[in-house]
């Protein structure tokens, strides 16, 4: 993502902030997405109260995420773009939540790896989002004897971590 894109999605991110009258600082960096080597446009969010920001089990900064995108995507088609070339992708993060949460689903993973391969039995675990159940399917397949299924639907799809033999 070049600067002008950046200044962009910062700028949105912080007028959005300003709407709802929330004082955070945004810091920013580029990362490599995971799999397909685009890009990333991390942005940061610093607050003293990051509750209303994160909401419970982040839904709040979810619907902030897709309300700065669909913003984004508006003002970015609306100055002569098109939508072929929108490769704006970014990420907004309230005080690390994302990344701490992604870390306790990678040690959740691998302990509940390690206790399926122990005892040769599946284990299901509790209902999660599309995102956490990524992480987790991301973090099984590196590991040999393993397989992840994703079962139910909408609130209640969750995953099975199975032992596969050789």
């Amino acid at each position: 993502m070049n600067k002008e894109n950046q200044k962009l999605v910062k700028g949105i991110i912080i007028e959005l902030l300003d709407i709802m009258g929330m004082e955070a600082d945004a810091d920013e960096e580029k990362i490599e997405d995971m799999g397909d080597g685009r890009e990333v446009y991390m942005v940061n969010l610093k607050t003293e109260d990051p509750n209303l920001l994160i909401g419970q089990y982040g839904s709040n900064l979810q619907a902030f995420q897709h309300l700065a995108g669909m913003i984004i995507r508006k003002r970015f088609l609306g100055q002569g773009n098109d939508f072929e070339n929108y490769n704006i992708r970014f990420d907004v993060d309230v005080n690390n939540y994302k990344k701490q949460k992604k870390e306790s689903l990678i040690k959740l993973a691998d302990t509940i790896a390690n206790q399926v391969v122990y005892n040769k039995n599946s284990v299901a675990l509790r209902p999660m989002s599309a995102y956490e159940r990524k992480v987790i399917h991301m973090e099984i397949s590196a590991r040999k004897n393993l397989a992840t299924e994703s079962v139910g639907e909408d609130i209640t799809r969750k995953i099975i971590i199975k032992y596969v033999e050789e």
